[in-house]
Parts: C-alpha cells; structure tokens; sequence
C-alpha cells in the first residue's frame, strides 16, 4: 500500500492542490520540495500560486522519470487535484505569502482525535 499525501500551495488568494499516491512521507517530500521553497525565498520564483505551482508538476515529473519510478500512465509524482483526497497520511501546506512549508501527520492527528 502506498503512503498518500496531498500538497495544498495558497498564496492567500488562490490555491491548489497535489496528489501523490506513493512515498508521501517526510523524509521523500521535503528534500524533494526544500529546494523550491529555497528558491521562492531567495526570490528566484513568483509567490502566486499558477507560476509556483508549475514547479511541482517538472518536479513530480524529473522523479517520475528514473527507472524504478516511471510508472508510464502518470505525468510524474504529483498530480494536479482537485482537492484534499480522504485517504492522506500526510498534508503538506505551502504558504506562498509566508514562504513556509509545513507537514501535518493525519496518522498522529486520527489518534489525538481519541485519545
């Protein structure tokens, strides 16, 4: 079974989600994102969320191209959705205005939910 998770990038106005259906934990994502984050705080790309986001998809994409990720039928990684999917372990926020990115564990916060 994979590890889902969803990427949601808002610049305050605007958002829009990722999907990736597979090795959605910390230790794939953030160095796979850090370096975009890098570069939005160094003021190298746009902090709205059209222009940014593009960067995900050539990510996703660069990844998805190794061998023993290419899954043929994906355009890579992470995919353009319309939404929060239900079955998420992880969500990732990119905060465009703030240029953050954080990551909440729904595992950990199911469980806080009874304990």
């Amino acid at each position: 079974m994979g590890t889902r998770c969803n990427i949601k990038v808002t610049d305050g106005h605007d958002e829009l989600w990722f999907y990736r259906h597979w090795d959605g934990y910390p230790s794939s994502i953030m160095p796979s994102l850090e370096p975009l984050m890098e570069s939005l705080k160094n003021g190298k790309l746009r902090a709205n969320v059209g222009q940014f986001a593009g960067w995900i998809t050539i990510i996703g994409h660069q990844e998805a191209e190794s061998p023993e990720l290419n899954s043929g039928w994906k355009c890579g990684n992470y995919e353009p959705t319309t939404g929060e999917h239900g079955d998420i372990e992880y969500l990732y926020t990119i905060d465009l205005k703030n240029k953050t990115l954080d990551c909440l564990d729904y595992r950990e916060a199911k469980r806080g939910m009874w304990a």
